[in-house]
């Protein structure tokens, strides 16, 4: 690669490096520690904490300025409160590093990623004037993360480099995405990134202390939180700036500790303070000092004069740089009284000259800029910000739309409804080409914010709003803002409203009829011709939202009827809705193959289309009846499309889906750890949905995670089955108590499980799963009944694999069950053919899982019925797949076989026998052993079978022949 150049260090950094630095020695030796692990070829990730005037950028400035010395790449961003920029530290560092050097030395870097990074920075045209930029909104956010890594990584194999990212408490979510997928996909290159945030009230928010926490799962990330300075360093501090003799520094820099905190710009703007009050010795003479640092900035300010305190309240709404040429426009003094008051600010260091710059200055601090802001009154403040947007207006710079939109906001009363806006508007659509739906969202809002607007503007805004949350994963609030929106009395608004609740109703699985009713009530009033697009993207929409609803039969009517219209019109888009709301009907055994015709009829339209939403819902749909169906190769095919879909479209709803496929994969491979891992994955994706949860989702996976390793085990002293079922899931108990093997409770919630209507449950999502912790309960119990009960439901999976949800509950063929439900009911030969038959599907699907359990289970069944060799072998295999991946489950099954006795009878078998033989009852023999009375009446199946008693007379003279009644 041809050499780059790396920027210089911006000079506001090099000024904070001019002053003393005291009291850091130990986050210097942090930062050592950090860079020793980079210089080796690993990426490592420090965020700095603390309050406003902690010391954050200067100790970035002393980082910063070391790494430059000693030949590092710093690339230094940082966010600001309103600016509003996407990804706006990415943003200005990548502009800082395209500026530098001569135009084309970043080429080849460029090369592939530049057409997105566009999206960042203009200045990539200068190192590639041909390249063609993309102005897709789409919804590939992930490529442009890809784009941003992968030019990182192309930078860092020539040279180390530091990322400087400050103030990250000011940006918004979409920063914080870029940077978790920065984390995510540069582990492995020399890449030091640093990321400074305040720590306190009111610009701390629950949001980053979440989204800071969640990428501490990243190796090589720590936190750093800067505390006050103790009392030795501001005796150095106040030695090498006061020029006084240490006793007498240490004597002030107790009362100074005692004053600041220690907060080092406290501390500084203090001393600056008595410096006019006769230096330091005003600590003794004087019993008050400021007492809020605002005080200080305040009276500094108050002694400028009213004229020089205009122009610096005008520079401070401009932003915490501003410069000369927006401030003179903004100004209603002339231009040397404006220049005059810059000096006179300059002076008594309220702002400081940007150096290397063309008359560009900036607050020497975020609170002194805040400190002029905070002490405006509201109405002046509204006409310092129309000064300030019609000083910026004209400019070609794209970056200023933002700060342009937010000016006219914030002065709409004074007649700038119209700019407030049009602005608003192009901040939005600046932020949905960039793909920050956050940060669109917000401008939309804002602009419907605006009182001028008559109901329909007001309520389309809101709908773009709303559309932006959903994309970001925020469905809560969307479904809230389309409710809202659905009361307005224009038909077509409603009618997009209801569409847009049902669309942020289905990703998070709320089953409800309220979707239902708005789109049936909509529909119903909308007017539309029934072949126009938008009424049939409705019912589409309506069909899905009937499903979820629970009214399956009338949902399926409902979306072939949009499918036809679809096809009818012609229109592709309109297709794709119409195939993809299909999807959404439950996957019942009886439409496994229509789904998966539908489901890769849309996989097909949607990659042809770079339609990753439609992807993303076809791939999901297309893996669940691959599996059910059996299909190993499409299911690899459409788990690797739902990924694609996940990684391109950024959306958290197809990242937790994702995630719930990548964990089921594993746990089919018997990679119980990778397996949890994805779980935690898809907790951690899922709980970015807004106001949903997927907790319930990460209990069953960990459940099916834990019974396999025999986890759960532990429980077994926790629960006797005395529990009582109010507000809790049943099922799910019942599959506890099966695992531990409390007979009581499995008795007790399979009969209250049983008493329901069954046919009334079969369409239900967790249908499945309930169906097999049933099955599983009563084959455990030996309950002839209950399994004959549930035997036609089993058999209606018979020849195909049984789940429930997002692959969150995988339990491999159903033949598996239907052979045990024959064996239990003496049907040997049904049973047989069921095993042969779940073996190859447990195989051809590569369920190491499943296979062992199926050969577990049928070498139980063999070994019942006398079939010594056969059922060894069918263990021995079973164990050699089991025992390498811990699945405790199938070696607790397989232990069970471990013989004692003559004929293989099984050391429980034998003291059935002993009971027997004492002329004990089924029923008694149960009591005394703790297992319920058909699974003593199984056993004594078993040793009639194994002994050759025709009776139980025979079988207690078999146990005297073969002195087992000691």
């Amino acid at each position: 690669m041809a050499q780059w150049v790396p920027p210089p260090l911006p000079a506001e950094l090099l000024a904070r490096r001019r002053g003393p630095f005291v009291g850091r020695a130990a986050e210097l030796s942090a930062f050592e520690h950090a860079w020793e692990q980079v210089d080796e070829g690993r990426r490592h990730m420090v965020f700095i904490g603390g309050e406003p005037g902690a010391g954050k950028s200067r100790l970035v400035a002393e980082i910063a300025g070391t790494l430059a010395d000693h030949g590092v790449a710093v690339l230094v961003g940082s966010s600001t409160a309103d600016a509003g920029v996407p990804y706006e530290p990415f943003a200005e560092a990548l502009d800082r590093l395209l500026s530098a050097g001569p135009a084309g030395c970043l080429a080849e870097p460029l090369a592939d990623a530049g057409p997105q990074l566009e999206r960042l920075s203009a200045l990539v045209h200068r190192h590639l004037p041909g390249a063609e930029s993309t102005d897709d909104a789409g919804t590939v956010r992930r490529v442009l993360f890809d784009a941003l890594t992968g030019f990182l990584r192309r930078l860092a194999a020539h040279r180390p480099i530091a990322l400087i990212l400050e103030d990250l408490h000011w940006a918004q979510l979409p920063t914080l995405a870029m940077l978790e997928h920065v984390l995510a996909t540069c582990a492995d290159i020399r890449l030091l990134i640093v990321a400074t945030f305040r720590t306190t009230a009111p610009d701390r928010s629950d949001e980053l202390v979440s989204r800071v926490a969640e990428m501490h799962r990243f190796d090589g990330v720590r936190r750093l939180d800067l505390e006050g300075l103790d009392t030795e360093a501001i005796t150095e501090f106040v030695s090498r700036t006061q020029q006084l003799p240490p006793p007498t520094a240490r004597t002030a820099a107790a009362l100074l500790r005692d004053r600041t905190g220690g907060n080092p710009f406290f501390l500084t703007e203090l001393c600056h303070h008595l410096g006019t009050r006769g230096g330091l010795a005003a600590l003794s003479a004087h019993q008050t000092v400021p007492a809020s640092i605002g005080d200080a900035i305040t009276r500094r300010l108050t002694g400028l004069g009213a004229g020089v305190q205009a122009i610096i309240e005008q520079a401070a709404v401009l932003g915490e740089t501003f410069d000369l040429p927006a401030l003179i426009a903004g100004s209603d003094t002339d231009v040397a009284a404006t220049l005059a008051a810059v000096d006179s600010a300059e002076a008594v260091g309220l702002i400081r000259a940007v150096q290397d710059s063309d008359g560009e200055f900036a607050f020497v601090h975020a609170l002194t800029r805040e400190a002029v802001v905070a002490r405006m009154a509201p109405s002046r403040l509204r006409i310092m910000h129309a000064r300030a947007a019609e000083a910026l207006e004209g400019r070609a710079d794209p970056a200023v739309i933002p700060r342009l939109a937010n000016h006219y906001l914030l002065a709409h009363v004074l007649g700038f409804h119209e700019q407030a806006l049009r602005y608003a508007r192009k901040a939005a659509a600046m932020a949905e080409r960039s793909l920050a739906y956050e940060d669109a969202a917000t401008w939309y809002g804002r602009a419907a914010s605006l009182p001028e607007l008559d109901m329909v503007d007001r309520a389309r805004l809101n709908l773009s709003a709303a559309g932006n949350h959903v994309r970001a994963g925020d469905f809560a609030r969307a479904r809230s803002m389309y409710e809202s929106i659905s009361a307005i009395d224009d038909p077509l608004v409603r009618l997009e409203a209801a569409v847009g609740y049902e669309d942020a109703n289905w990703r998070p699985g709320l089953a409800d009829s309220k979707a239902a009713d708005l789109l049936a009530s909509a529909l119903e009033s909308c007017g539309l011709d029934v072949d126009d697009p938008r009424y049939v993207r409705a019912l589409g929409s309506f069909g899905r939202a009937l499903a979820f609803a629970g009214e399956t039969a009338r949902a399926r009517d409902i979306s072939n009827l949009a499918i036809d219209h679809a096809r009818r019109i012609d229109d592709r888009a309109v297709i794709v809705h119409a195939l993809e709301t299909s999807l959404w009907h439950g996957l019942t055994p009886d439409m496994c193959e229509h789904q998966l015709e539908r489901s890769t009829e849309l996989s097909r339209m949607a990659l042809s289309r770079r339609d990753y939403e439609a992807l993303g819902s076809a791939s999901h749909f297309r893996a669940l009846a691959s599996y059910q169906a059996g299909r190993a190769e499409e299911l690899a095919a459409s788990a690797a499309d739902m990924q694609r879909a996940g990684r391109a479209s950024g959306q958290p709803f197809f990242n937790f889906v994702g995630a719930c496929a990548a964990g089921g994969m594993a746990y089919l491979r018997g990679d119980f750890d990778g397996a949890e891992r994805w779980a935690e994955i898809a907790l951690r994706t899922g709980g970015l949905l807004g106001g949903d949860t997927t907790e319930g989702s990460y209990g069953v996976q960990m459940f099916m995670i834990r019974r396999e390793t025999g986890a759960l085990k532990r429980f077994s002293g926790f629960v006797d089955g005395s529990e009582t079922f109010a507000d809790r899931w049943v099922p799910g108990l019942l599959a506890l108590y099966t695992e531990i093997g409390c007979e009581r409770g499995m008795t007790r919630a399979l009969n209250q499980l049983l008493s329901r209507d069954l046919g009334s449950r079969t369409e239900a999502a967790q249908w499945p799963m309930e169906l097999v912790f049933m099955t599983e309960a009563a084959l455990a119990l030996g309950e002839r009944e209950a399994a004959a009960v549930l035997r036609p439901f089993v058999a209606r999976y018979e020849g195909k694999n049984i789940m429930s949800g997002q692959f969150v509950a995988i339990f491999g063929s159903a033949d598996r069950y239907l052979a045990r439900i024959a064996d239990l009911a003496g049907d040997h030969d049904a049973a047989e053919a069921h095993f042969a038959v779940a073996l190859e599907m447990d195989r051809r699907m590569n369920s190491t899982v499943h296979v062992a359990e199926t050969l577990a289970r049928q070498a139980l069944f063999e070994d019942s019925r006398g079939h010594g060799a056969d059922a060894r072998r069918l263990a021995d295999e079973a164990r050699a797949i089991a025992a390498p991946i811990g699945q405790t489950r199938v070696l607790d099954l397989l232990d069970s076989m471990s013989r004692s006795g003559p004929d293989g009878l099984t050391d429980r078998e034998i003291d059935v026998l002993r009971l027997l033989a004492e002329g004990l009852s089924n029923r008694a023999i149960g009591e005394r052993l703790y297992i319920s009375t058909n699974t003593a009446a199984n056993h004594v199946r078993s040793i009639l079978l194994k002994t050759g008693a025709a009776n139980r007379t025979q079988a207690a003279m078999y146990a005297a022949d073969h002195e087992l009644l000691a």
